[in-house]
């Protein structure tokens, strides 16, 4: 039951404050939505601070873990990485709408020391999608290229997805992610 109320507050708190920001966002209004006593919130999170750290680094962490597993995997083609890699950064990005929100617009309400432990798991997300960069220009794609501007470059425009993107538009997620792909492997 606890890791379901955890889970719980994550998924309301990440709702309102995508919706009214960390500022306008009480921690009575959280509990009230998930049925606790403002009090016992403390019991899942030290502050509000660690709430919206806990809201960013769920994500980040999921998007890396699925990436670690695509890179491990060795039944599968570097094209075949990259492509999975694609789909699993746009698939998380728009199933997680309001965290990319929350990133966009209030990490900048983290501590200098919290802001250090989110930017480090992106910073090895990053790192982690360079491998595959890398492994790509083994195979003569991106020839000549920076392997850190590449990298950039791609996960910039898989980012902006999010500016854009409908789910009732023409094209599903996976649609786009293959667009992207065969635009970028020729």
């Amino acid at each position: 039951m606890g890791t379901n109320k955890h889970e719980k507050i994550l998924s309301v708190a990440s709702k309102l404050i995508a919706k009214k920001g960390y500022a306008g966002t009480s921690l009575q209004e959280i509990a009230n939505k998930v049925y606790l006593h403002k009090s016992s919130l403390f019991h899942y999170f030290k502050n509000k601070e660690e709430l919206l750290l806990t809201i960013l680094e769920k994500t980040v962490e999921e998007v890396d873990t699925n990436l670690e597993k695509i890179i491990l995997n060795k039944r599968l083609s570097i094209e075949e990485k990259f492509k999975e890699a694609i789909d699993n950064h746009l698939i998380l990005l728009t199933q997680h709408l309001d965290v990319v929100n929350i990133y966009l617009n209030e990490t900048r309400n983290l501590s200098k020391k919290y802001r250090a432990v989110y930017l480090e798991k992106r910073k090895k997300y990053g790192k982690n999608f360079e491998t595959i960069v890398m492994e790509m220009k083994a195979k003569g794609y991106f020839r000549g290229l920076d392997t850190e501007v590449v990298t950039f470059g791609i996960l910039g425009m898989l980012n902006w997805v999010v500016k854009w993107y409908k789910t009732t538009g023409p094209l599903s997620i996976k649609e786009i992610a293959d667009i992207f792909c065969r635009m970028l492997m020729k």
